[in-house]
This record gives structure tokens, C-alpha cells and sequence, in this order.
């Protein structure tokens, strides 16, 4: 794939990143592999945001499949509020609160929900898509009263088992093999994610680390339609648009690419779902064709290791290229 090899060889060449894992496929087809920095598919990456569908979003529709939840449930059943939130709220990004640090005296895991219910809504709830961590921090701790269990238990038993995922967890233990999205060489293995890491490492919005390899088997249950952890009308009801009319696309939990979305390049049509992290990953799958993408790598914290500062506008472009690049070889290819 020249298109591909090229654009990740300026990239690398420019020292953003300095470590990256792309994979392409389709169906249970590995199309191309490419790495650089000294990685393998055995190699840990911090999924910062990714950990939203991995983990949260997956928990939250085995719970939906299994009657433990319903879009339409308050959370004011779960945590005492005045605010009127669904978990289709949480599942959508539209609980009127957008980017926020919780990183404050006094807040710990155990009193977050209460902490996140009491901050101000920035609009009206519902009104639209305002991008939360704290949302999804709030839909962890309601897992995990559903479940009965912490989020990491509940993700090795109804997520990470049953799918085959050998190497991904909260708080990884064997850390030899793992590319540091932190500037500190001692937090090699620990979650960048400022809320996450605050918070100890588990959090519904990150903390999740992962391999080429596992991911691929999470793209693989993607383009199964949710088997084996969930019935295929659960998953097609997530991977429907829900925030028609509103600023952003979203599924429930997944991002919903549409031709306002930008950083799949033009490769996956509308309908497509996916996620990104913040350190600079992403998988996207149009599970109708069954083609998808995983890019792995260190590009946030490389931008701040070249200009001083992070450059997450330079990280999304890579992305949009990456994409590009891949739909310019696979143009007129049978595959």
C-alpha cells in the first residue's frame, strides 16, 4: 500500500508520531499491516477514548440486551439528582456538560457521580451533543452498581473474556512492551488521561490499554453485529444515528461517521461507527462491508515533545491523511 506507506513515513520522518501500528482489513482478512518505532501487534497502546466503546459502551448495551437497563432509565434511580438524565443521555453525549477537569480537592472514585451531577449544565439537557468524559465517568459508576461489580472486573468477565482479549486491561501489569503516551518515563503504563489517572486508572472514559491484535478482535465483533455479547437488533440500534439535527452524529456510545465527520478521509461511508483517543487512536468499521481501520501510535504526546505544547489539530489531520492514503490504495482493488 504506497499511498499508506508514504504518508506514515512523512509523519514518522516529522517525529509525530514515533511509535504507530496501522491495520487494515476486511472481514477476517488482515488487507495490510505497517508499523514503525519498533512495534508489533503485541504492543501496548493507552486507548484513552477508545475505552468509551471498548469497555463502557460494550457493558452498556450487554446490560440493555439484558433487561438491567433501559435507555430511558433516570439516573436519579442510581444517584440522587434534580437533573432529569437518561442513560441515553450518557450514551449520546447530550447531558448538557462538555469537557471538564474533576481533578479538585475533595473528589475521589468513590464520590465522582455525586461530584458530576453537581456541576452547572453548559445548555439544556438533551438540546445537543457536548463531548463528556464526565458523562461517561458517570455511566462507569452506574455500571458498576448494575453489575455489582468495579468497572474493571466487569470488563474482564462480560467483555474482554468472551471476546478473546488476552492483553487488554485497566492497569496493565506487564509493561515492557508498551509505548508511554506521558512525558515522565516512570508513568509507562499508566493512563494519560488527566480525570482518569486522577481517579486511579479506572474510569469510564479511559484507562483502558490495548494491542494491535486484541482490537482487531474488538473490530471483529463490530463487524459481527455485536456477536457474541449482545443480540444483532441491540447492536443495530446502537449503530443508528440518535442525535439527528444536532451539531455531531452519535450512535449510542460509538461516533456515527457522516460527511460532516472528517477524520476517516473520506474512506468509510455514512453509517460507519468508531471511536478515537486523545493519544492518537482509533478503529472505525462499516460492519456492512466489513472493512476496517486501527491506527495505534504516541502522536499526542510526540506534538508536545516537538513543539512544547500538544498539538491535537496536527493529530486529528494525521488521521483525515491516514485514511485518505488507505482509500487511495484500495481504489479499484477487488479485495
Amino acid at each position: 500500500m504506497s499511498c499508506l506507506e508514504k504518508t506514515v513515513d512523512e509523519y514518522v520522518e516529522s517525529g509525530i508520531p514515533e511509535h504507530i501500528a496501522v491495520r487494515v482489513g476486511k472481514g477476517s482478512r488482515v488487507i495490510y499491516d505497517t508499523y514503525r518505532g519498533g512495534v508489533d501487534e503485541t504492543t501496548l497502546f493507552d486507548m484513552a477514548s477508545v475505552t468509551k466503546i471498548m469497555a463502557t459502551t460494550s457493558l452498556a448495551l450487554i446490560a440493555l440486551d439484558n433487561g438491567l437497563l433501559k435507555l430511558e432509565d433516570k439516573v436519579n434511580q442510581f444517584y440522587s439528582t434534580s437533573k432529569s438524565l437518561t442513560i441515553k443521555n450518557l450514551l449520546t453525549h447530550t447531558i448538557g456538560i462538555g469537557h471538564k477537569s474533576l481533578n479538585k480537592e475533595g473528589n475521589s472514585y468513590a464520590n465522582i457521580a455525586e461530584k458530576i451531577l453537581d456541576i452547572p449544565s453548559d445548555i439544556p439537557i438533551g438540546a445537543d451533543v457536548r463531548y463528556s468524559c464526565p458523562g461517561f465517568i458517570l455511566l462507569g459508576k452506574i455500571l458498576e452498581k448494575v453489575f455489582g461489580k468495579s468497572l474493571d472486573k466487569c470488563f474482564d468477565e462480560y467483555v474482554a473474556k468472551p471476546l478473546g482479549l488476552e492483553n487488554t486491561s485497566f492497569l496493565p501489569l506487564n509493561r515492557e512492551n508498551t509505548v508511554n503516551s506521558n512525558l515522565d518515563k516512570t508513568k509507562c503504563g499508566i493512563v494519560n488521561d488527566y480525570n482518569s489517572q486522577f481517579l486511579g486508572g479506572i474510569a469510564g472514559n479511559a484507562g483502558l490499554f490495548s494491542n494491535l491484535s486484541d482490537v482487531t478482535k474488538y473490530a471483529h465483533f463490530l463487524q459481527n453485529r455485536g456477536k457474541p455479547l449482545i443480540k444483532e437488533d441491540t447492536f443495530l440500534l446502537a449503530a443508528q444515528n440518535h442525535t439527528l439535527g444536532m451539531s455531531e452524529s452519535r450512535g449510542l456510545g460509538f461516533l456515527y461517521v457522516d460527511g460532516r465527520y472528517a477524520q476517516t478521509g473520506g474512506l468509510f461511508p455514512d453509517g460507519s461507527i468508531g471511536h478515537c483517543g486523545h493519544t492518537g487512536q482509533s478503529v472505525f468499521v462499516d460492519y456492512r462491508s466489513g472493512l476496517y481501520v486501527i491506527i495505534l501510535s504516541d502522536a499526542t504526546i510526540s506534538t508536545v515533545k516537538k513543539y512544547g505544547k500538544e498539538r491535537y489539530d496536527e493529530v486529528m489531520d494525521m488521521r483525515a491523511r491516514l485514511h485518505s492514503a488507505i482509500k487511495c490504495d484500495l481504489h479499484g482493488l477487488s479485495f
